[in-house]
């Protein structure tokens, strides 16, 4: 037997017995009205465990839904008819939705539908993947307070400074302090006023090696409006040993090689002087005999740098030896100064040259680790094309590309357009010089495991979220074994890119975990559902509406129908019922009794 019916059987007992006493009962005044009292408080009291429930008729078109997203304004909503749906993480008093656990599945299960009108910061990318075929009208809530953008690099070597930068953006009338934290002690903080959004910038120099988690903090007088995870890895590891190959010795790699001495690595310095004479530094390594390059000189490197027009002079067998290096594993990156190609090598990058503004400098952002650079004082004119098979490495603010590469073989090509990185030492921006240079040489030196790379999506995973694991490994013949938290993984091979795996898993617990590839171990830090929750709200916001803006459905005609709607009568009138019939009922016993 169903609850509800369990209720009101009980309730009519209890009314039965509460009439048989009224009846007995030897004072009979006021009779009537205390049976009234008694039926009342009875049945208010049976309606509030059984709700009263109707029907009701709305004018509704039934090829759209109201869907509520995170962020969800109440007073929104509070007047729309019609049906409403909700992600699980919505939480909205007073609002009746179902919950909508899977949207893929729901929206396959009701092939009628073809428009929704989204409430809230909108969807995330792999939602929005969902729903490319449907009519969107996005309502969206204001914008999130707190740190809507940050990045960092997840690993840093011991050299290297870590880098903490973003945006700020506070809605309130007050003031914010930011502060980044680490080791139990405050290392940096800014301001941020009221009603203005800020970007910040904190540098440290971490002196620990292995894993941390530093924390930023916005304070709002004495309350704490936000505390953010930063993990950071730090790692001692051998400087790779690098080899210069230059045409001539120009300010470009006089500074580069200042700056790899004065970093421990060991570099091999070949400039030609005339036709088949050359120039020789060796740095913190041995000397060798470098006149005529080839394969066995080549094995002693992890990368080689050279500039096109001396890739273009060299003999056609020092070119063969280093493509079977490149193959090998050896990295190559190339510099670039004209929008035609000289060599096989450097021809795979397609080129072409843009206008600038005289005398504008040059914004620069890290793609992979999200990293703006200060401006870099170059008047930049020649681009890169980047193709499906390429990664491109470093763009400027508007996307356009400076510095690309391409795996060949068991090696990586890059090629740079920059000709003066030296002006970030002359302008003091030593930080942006060092995080450009360590990029680019990380990016293409030899690896020394059979593990590329490791990508994690999302940026911020999350316990009990699906997370995507993305890696790279040098040889493409077998199956890697990927476990996590000691739990084996299913991987799967990218068509094409064959060196390239990916898995799936869900975290059960937040904070450092270790993933095993191959039985080398790469840490992955997981963050609490609450953590960047602002940041998170932001790239919903801004992603949904950059898919509406590309988005090319037409606009159906509205086709109203009655949608027959399942209403609830407040409980609160039940409530009230109760209440007075009981205080009528206590009043009458104590009160008016006794007169």
């Amino acid at each position: 037997m169903e609850f509800k019916y369990i209720a009101i059987l009980v309730g009519l007992f209890l009314l039965v017995f509460l009439l048989y006493k009224e009846l007995n009962r030897t004072n009979r005044a006021r009779l009537i009205w205390r049976i009234l009292a008694n039926i009342v408080a009875v049945s208010c009291f049976i309606l509030l465990i059984v709700p009263i429930r109707y029907e009701t008729r709305v004018k509704q078109n039934p090829d759209e839904i109201i869907l509520l997203s995170d962020g969800t304004n109440p007073d929104s909503i509070a007047n729309l008819k019609g049906k409403k749906y909700a992600f699980p993480s919505v939480k909205l008093k007073n609002t009746k939705a179902t919950t909508l656990s899977d949207l893929s599945y729901f929206l396959t299960s009701n092939p009628n539908i073809r428009k929704l009108n989204i409430y809230g910061y909108g969807l995330n990318e792999a939602e929005l993947e969902q729903i490319k075929e449907y009519q969107i009208n996005f309502h969206p809530s204001a914008n999130p307070n707190g740190i809507i953008s940050a990045n960092w690099p997840a690993k840093l070597k011991t050299s290297e400074p870590l880098q903490v930068q973003g945006t700020y953006q506070n809605t309130s009338n007050q003031g914010v302090k930011l502060v980044l934290k680490g080791l139990g002690k405050a290392i940096d903080s800014m301001t941020v006023e009221a009603k203005s959004n800020k970007s910040f910038s904190f540098k440290t120099n971490p002196k620990q090696i292995g894993k941390a988690v530093y924390e930023l903090i916005a304070l709002q007088k004495n309350h704490i409006m936000a505390k953010e995870s930063v993990p950071v890895q730090v790692i001692d590891q051998t400087p790779m040993k690098v080899l210069i190959l230059a045409s001539f010795p120009d300010f470009e790699y006089k500074f580069l090689k200042n700056w790899l001495f004065e970093n421990q690595y060991p570099l091999a310095f070949r400039s030609q002087i005339s036709k088949n004479k050359f120039a020789f530094d060796f740095l913190n390594t041995d000397s060798i005999n470098l006149n005529q390059i080839n394969s066995s000189s080549l094995k002693k490197f992890d990368i080689l740098i050279i500039d096109e027009e001396e890739l273009a002079a060299i003999g056609p067998n020092e070119r063969s030896s280093i493509a079977l290096a490149v193959n090998n594993g050896m990295g190559l990156l190339i510099r670039v100064t004209n929008t035609k190609a000289l060599t096989t090598l450097s021809g795979k990058f397609g080129r072409f040259e843009s206008p600038v503004l005289k005398g504008k400098a040059l914004n620069l952002v890290v793609i992979e680790d999200h990293h703006k650079s200060n401006p870099l004082p170059l008047e930049q004119a020649l681009f890169l094309r980047a193709n499906q098979t390429d990664q491109p490495i470093v763009a400027d603010a508007s996307g356009k590309t400076v510095v690309n590469s391409s795996i060949n073989g068991y090696g990586k090509v890059l090629v740079s357009t920059l000709s003066a990185t030296y002006n970030w030492l002359l302008s003091g921006q030593k930080t942006d010089y060092a995080t450009y240079w360590s990029k680019l040489l990380t990016s293409a030196a030899r690896k020394r495991n059979d593990i590329q790379s490791v990508n994690i999506i999302p940026q911020f995973p999350v316990t009990h979220k699906k997370m995507r694991i993305i890696t790279d490994l040098a040889a493409s013949d077998k199956v890697p074994v990927l476990k996590m938290d000691s739990i084996l993984l299913s991987p799967r091979q990218n068509m094409e890119l064959p060196f390239q795996w990916d898995a799936f898993y869900w975290p059960q617990k937040s904070g450092w975990t270790n993933l095993e590839v191959n039985q080398a171990i790469e840490p992955v830090y997981i963050y609490k559902k609450t953590d960047w929750e602002a940041l998170k709200n932001q790239q919903k916001l801004d992603g949904t509406h950059q898919f509406i803006k590309n988005l090319k459905t037409t606009e159906a005609k509205n086709k109203l129908t009655d949608t027959i709607l399942e209403e609830e009568v407040s409980l609160w009138w039940f409530f009230g019922g109760f209440l007075l019939a009981a205080g009528f009922l206590w009043y009458e016993s104590r009160i008016l009794a006794v007169k």
